[in-house]
């Protein structure tokens, strides 16, 4: 792939953004709870599934509960079953990321009193209805204000992050990488393929004897 597309800096969070960012979200989800609200219960969700599964913004809209596969022993991922080009995929997910998930389908079940009929989305309005992929962009942004952040991130920004940082944490691993994303093709993961700006300071800093 060689479209003049680069992966720059500005276009993902650095890990102490992250921390920032799912900070704030939770301060003010557990504020919204004690005051019965769910908009930043179901905003601090939707961040931090942004950032632990890599998932576009469209994947995330028609992601249903029925795509989720969290009771395995060894195994817990889910299922996108329309990706660029409709293609199926799965994407592995974490243990915190999985218990985060439980939590937040026990809060919809049990306070939001929401379906959770395989169908239904992850994601649901207090109707039910799944959110619009705009929706679900502009709740990242004012996550991303709340946080005094770039005004620049978006959520897609997320997808950058994940991937940026599961290439680091994976030692570099593209295969791995490129299935989770569900990207065509190697070329557009290898895009990821620089280090970290924090690493690479430590690189600069090493030549010094």
């Amino acid at each position: 792939m060689d479209n003049g597309y680069s992966i720059t800096r500005d276009k993902f969070l650095s890990p102490d953004e992250v921390r920032q960012l799912l900070k704030v979200c939770e301060e003010k989800a557990i504020v919204d709870t004690a005051k019965g609200r769910k908009t930043w219960v179901t905003r601090a969700f939707l961040i931090h599934f942004a950032l632990y599964t890599g998932l576009r913004v469209s994947e995330i809209a028609d992601l249903c509960i029925g795509d989720l596969y969290l009771t395995g022993i060894s195994d817990s991922y889910l299922v996108v079953r329309k990706g660029k080009g409709n293609k199926k995929r799965s994407v592995y997910i974490d243990a915190q990321t999985k218990k985060y998930i439980k939590n937040y389908l026990e809060y919809k079940k049990k306070v939001e009193f929401l379906s959770m009929d395989a169908n239904a989305p992850v994601l649901a309005k207090s109707n039910g209805e799944k959110y619009t992929t705009t929706a679900l962009y502009l709740s990242f942004k004012q996550a991303i204000k709340a946080a005094n952040l770039p005004s620049h991130y978006s959520i897609h920004s997320a997808r950058h992050t994940y991937a940026t940082l599961l290439l680091n944490k994976t030692g570099g691993n593209l295969r791995f990488v490129q299935r989770q994303l569900g990207h065509a093709s190697l070329n557009m993961t290898t895009l990821y393929a620089d280090i970290l700006p924090e690493q690479n300071q430590n690189l600069a800093n090493s030549i010094i004897k």
